[in-house]
């Protein structure tokens, strides 16, 4: 159970309102939601109906079809992303053109003078990668089967060796991307730069290179991370492992370095087969997807 965690909605009006964040976006009256009450409410999962999702190992809400969610699998899959509607019906797919999937172990989707997604091909289980990739581009219609060509590339290196990471989220405000090692003990919290959105033609083939070096922010005794995403209406960053999820509340004058030294809010994870994935609605409620046919993707329920 959460402890001291006020309602996602009053939270998310008392942040917009009190603390003056900018950046946020304001919860929609027409984004995610599940028609069926059960699963709303969190005591029932949603079934992603594909039997070419069997790892769900990312998991983002469009941006460009508020009634749609994204999904990839772990390693051993072509670079593609799934699309499901809010009853978990499939409804399309993406193919990232020139790729090679090595091991995709998050995604991220926010607008950045655009609706945008990010897909880390990050996973190093034997820490013998000498680089890993982050890939950011236009968000396609999910709604379609669609080829994306024109994207950047960023290679990234760790400056004390190969990491394994299977958390990332994307800090639009102020400008960086967060990475989480994947550790049995203490994690450490990585950020590199967000590069601008290109621009011109969106629809013109290219493909931009950037080299960046990741630098450590902070160590948190988080163990086994699998996911992580910053709550678009409020800031707060969740971050999951196997068993449970953990709330760091976002804050105007406190930096997240210092933050993430703080005791975090926990809550207990629904009992699915291995989360791997988790990701905020535009309603700020959390929502996390687990391995195997059909995926399965269930609200994490906390008391108020």
């Amino acid at each position: 159970m959460l402890r001291r965690l006020p309602s996602t909605c009053t939270f998310a009006l008392l942040v917009a309102a009190v603390a003056g964040f900018h950046g946020l976006t304001p919860p929609s009256a027409n984004g995610w939601e599940p028609k069926n009450a059960a699963v709303l409410a969190g005591h029932a999962f949603l079934e992603l109906d594909t039997p070419s999702l069997t790892e769900s190992s990312g998991l983002a809400f469009s941006h460009v079809s508020p009634h749609c969610v994204w999904s990839h699998n772990d390693s051993g899959d072509k670079a593609r992303l799934y699309a499901f509607t809010n009853n978990g019906k499939y409804c399309g797919r993406m193919v990232l053109r020139g790729v090679n999937a090595s091991d995709w172990e998050d995604m991220a989707s926010f607008d950045d003078d655009g609706a945008r997604l990010l897909v880390a091909d990050v996973g190093d289980n034997d820490a013998q990668r000498k680089s890993v990739s982050l890939y950011l581009f236009d968000e396609p219609d999910p709604r379609r089967r669609s080829f994306v060509d024109s994207y950047q590339h960023l290679v990234i290196r760790y400056p004390r060796g190969p990491q394994n990471c299977e958390s990332v989220a994307v800090d639009v405000r102020r400008r960086r991307i967060l990475m989480l090692g994947k550790s049995p003990l203490l994690a450490t919290m990585y950020e590199v730069p967000l590069p601008k959105r290109p621009k011109g033609d969106p629809s013109a083939a290219g493909v931009t290179v950037i080299e960046l070096d990741a630098k450590p922010i902070q160590s948190l005794a988080i163990p086994l991370a699998t996911g992580m995403d910053l709550c678009p209406t409020t800031g707060d960053l969740w971050i999951s492992n196997y068993l449970q999820a953990y709330r760091f509340p976002a804050s105007k004058r406190i930096p997240l370095e210092t933050r993430l030294r703080q005791m975090p809010e926990i809550v207990d994870l629904p009992k699915l087969k291995q989360v791997e994935a988790i990701a905020v609605d535009d309603q700020g409620r959390v929502w996390v997807t687990s391995e195997g046919i059909p995926a399965k993707m269930q609200r994490i329920v906390f008391a108020p």
